[in-house]
């Protein structure tokens, strides 16, 4: 046994608790996002920020087009209409994600399919995908969670084997790279959460970035009535023409994103790969460290993973501690660390299966009585019973969240941070 735990009464492992909060605190608003609202505010043409955004975004991630949009969830729900996901079709995804990104395939009156995760990385898993596509299957959808990335090349692959589309859903994965390649750009469409949390942010928005040049229009035509004189496809241009007395229209939805959500994106952007390098620097350094420690200490607790050819992003920092090997509640362990002063917690909230809800358990009708997932264009009894994906079911019960460093911190700090995990782990008896 080493020094006793804080919870018995020993001395805290972290001291520099004010240093903690503030590297840890997100997001931050400087003087430069103010000062870029007043100016769009003054401006008299307060929409400009929007195509100013798109642009430098687009440019950012080396691609044909960026959509801007009103917030993460529409951003999905455009990809999805944009490759064709209609009436019974099928989307196969993850079965760890956020909700509402499984929520927009039932929005467009598709099926979700669910798929398993691979249980070090928490990314959809390759070999579930192709055992689960169907002739019905229209696209795959690809999580990168708390980012980590997604085996883009099988899954691509997989993809291009069956002619269906790739979306990735990249709201925690800003800045993240794939074998030199940016996230987002590696399917057919990517998808942004700007979210108030996410590692830039708007405070609320997103953005679908494409090379595709239909399945932009098809977005635009979605949400973007004010685009639409613009389009090249005739057939996309004929809902709304100023030059003839018509009434103009769109395919029901108004995703606009707000220009002062643009403005303040425009300034996040420009710091996204200094944050980047800052986050990549500390958890880094932690990831290896606390690695060497869970193997010291019996496998009881993994930190987040990162595949080879990847540089993955941090907007969570979400361990696996195996409570069957340390004989001590999951519960109990996250006590001892945050009287030890590092903040832990059961992981990211609401990130449990999808499918634990009554929406999926119960197939609710949604639409009307037996829609979607018993209407006449769903060709197979469709079913999402407990155990369907059970690594997934696992990885949940095993998280364990601790803090992203997001600011530049003092070494001292980060050796703090390793020994309250360590100090915990190796007084594991003293907690049963």
């Amino acid at each position: 046994m080493v020094e006793r735990l804080a919870l018995h009464g020993g001395p805290k492992a972290v001291t520099r608790v004010d240093e903690l909060k503030r590297v840890s605190r997100w997001p931050v608003f400087t003087e430069e996002e103010k000062e870029a609202v007043c100016k769009l505010l003054e401006s008299g043409n307060v929409y400009g920020s929007i195509a100013e955004f798109e642009r430098e975004f687009a440019s950012y991630m080396g691609v044909r087009y960026a959509l801007a949009t009103n917030n993460g969830t529409s951003s999905i729900h455009s990809a999805y209409f944009a490759v064709g996901v209609g009436p019974g079709d099928e989307v196969i995804t993850s079965a760890y994600t956020w909700h509402l990104q499984v929520g927009q395939i039932l929005a467009l009156h598709a099926i979700p399919v669910f798929c398993d995760i691979d249980p070090k990385s928490a990314c959809i898993d390759p070999d579930e995908v192709r055992r689960k596509i169907t002739p019905r299957t229209k696209a795959i959808a690809v999580v990168h969670p708390y980012g980590a990335i997604a085996p883009m090349d099988e899954l691509v692959e997989i993809a291009e084997e069956h002619g269906i589309a790739v979306v990735e859903d990249c709201s925690h994965a800003h800045g993240a790279k794939y074998k030199g390649r940016m996230v987002g750009t590696l399917g057919d469409v990517g998808c942004f959460s700007l979210q108030a949390s996410k590692l830039m942010t708007a405070i609320e928005a997103g953005v679908m970035v494409t090379d595709n040049e239909e399945y932009y229009e098809k977005a635009c035509l979605l949400g973007h009535y004010e685009r639409i004189p613009k389009l090249k496809s005739e057939k996309y241009r004929r809902f709304y023409q100023p030059d003839k007395e018509m009434a103009p229209a769109c395919f029901g939805f108004k995703y606009r994103i707000h220009p002062l959500a643009a403005a303040i994106a425009r300034v996040q952007l420009r710091h996204l790969d200094e944050w980047t390098e800052i986050r990549r620097r500390n958890m880094c350094y932690i990831t290896e460290r606390l690695r060497e420690v869970g193997e010291d200490c019996g496998g009881v607790l993994e930190p987040p993973y990162e595949a080879p050819g990847t540089e993955r992003v941090w907007l969570n920092y979400i361990c696996q501690y195996y409570a069957d090997k340390a004989g001590v509640p999951r519960e109990r362990f996250i006590e001892a660390l945050n009287a030890e002063g590092l903040p832990a917690s059961r992981g990211r909230t609401g990130y449990l299966p999808v499918y634990w809800n009554p929406i999926y358990e119960e197939r609710v009708s949604m639409w009307g009585e037996g829609y979607p997932f018993d209407a006449p264009y769903v060709s197979r009894k469709v079913s999402y019973p407990r155990g369907l994906c059970p690594e997934a079911e696992r990885y949940y019960k095993r998280t364990v969240g601790l803090p992203v460093l997001h600011r530049e911190a003092e070494q001292e700090l980060l050796e703090e941070y390793v020994w309250a995990v360590e100090k915990v782990l190796r007084n594991l008896n003293s907690l049963k």
